[in-house]
């Protein structure tokens, strides 16, 4: 070998690991520097936190706070609570209290009937036969937005808890069946899964863990979810532990169960589809396939008939 290449080589593979040294020092040298500067800093009082937080923060969040409470208490127990219990089937989305969904109901309808009354009053629309419904539907979709809005949101996250089911389920088999018990499977869920149903999990886990029986918080997050499937599994795994039967066997049978219930739910629904086609076709697919077809023809026709007419 060539004294020489073997000399730069070495000297490559020195200088390669002396700027690598050297990285590894100014990384370690920068990280002790932040955190001395760190421990050198004063720690702030209360004032100066809430002071350093943005302007929206201080004063218009806890202004619109304040408003949507002091607008949502005028609402009667009953409608809170309803709103409440709607809110948490839907997940709590956006942090949304009761009194915020009221106070946005409220809002909502009264700009849905000033904006009806706007329309049915406005000139551009005097003459017009339509006034009248068109009015009447904004009305309708400002007093129904919100509740539309939030039943489409707990009939997404039904679905998404309907659909993460059967996994969840099997992995409950497969960590009980390995030894561990119901609450130890439901850990393994909630760390390996995410969605809905692992929040839900999680939840109750915590409840058990601050003095709530089993049998009590498997009874509330059902109550909670108010999905049929999960009612079915809570009331499956409670007459299990009454009755001493394996949690196992009756997890695999609710696994079973519900894959049946959403292979019938799929043949149905694949049912419906050419009931649900027949109108589209009618009214827009077969008008366009008949001049596709039968245009060309007719306008050899036409010119054949014109020309026989002309002698």
């Amino acid at each position: 070998m060539n004294p020489l290449i073997a000399v730069i080589a070495i000297a490559v593979f020195v200088m390669f690991f002396l700027l690598v040294t050297a990285l590894v020092a100014d990384e370690r040298r920068m990280r002790v520097q932040d955190r001395i500067s760190h421990l050198q800093q004063r720690p702030r009082s209360p004032l100066a936190e809430e002071l350093a937080l943005p302007f929206h923060r201080r004063v218009i969040l806890p202004i619109l706070q304040r408003l949507t409470n002091l607008i949502g208490a005028m609402a009667p127990a009953e409608a809170l609570e309803n709103a409440r219990v709607e809110i948490e089937r839907a997940g709590n989305p956006a942090g949304l209290t009761a009194h915020t969904y009221i106070t946005l109901r409220m809002i909502s309808s009264i700009a849905g009937i000033l904006g009806g009354i706007w329309l049915f009053r406005s000139p551009a629309l005097a003459d017009s036969t339509f006034h009248l419904p068109l009015s009447g539907l904004v009305v309708l979709a400002g007093v129904l937005a919100p509740q539309y809005m939030l039943q489409k949101n707990i009939q997404a996250r039904h679905a998404q808890i309907r659909k993460a089911l059967p996994d969840i389920i099997d992995l409950l088999v497969v960590s009980v069946e390995a030894g561990s018990g119901l609450d130890g499977a439901l850990v393994e869920v909630v760390q390996r899964k995410d969605g809905p149903l692992p929040e839900e999990f999680r939840r109750l886990l915590g409840e058990i863990r601050v003095g709530k029986t089993r049998k009590q918080a498997w009874g509330d997050m059902s109550d909670r979810v108010h999905e049929p499937h999960l009612t079915s599994l809570v009331a499956a795994l409670a007459q299990a532990e009454e009755l001493g039967v394996s949690i196992a066997k009756a997890l695999r049978t609710q696994s079973d169960s519900l894959r049946t219930r959403r292979s019938l739910q799929i043949r149905e629904v694949a049912a419906a589809l050419p009931v649900k086609m027949l109108f589209p076709l009618i009214f827009f697919i077969f008008p366009a396939l008949f001049v596709i077809l039968l245009g060309p023809g007719l306008m050899s026709m036409t010119k054949v008939l014109g020309a026989l007419g002309g002698r």
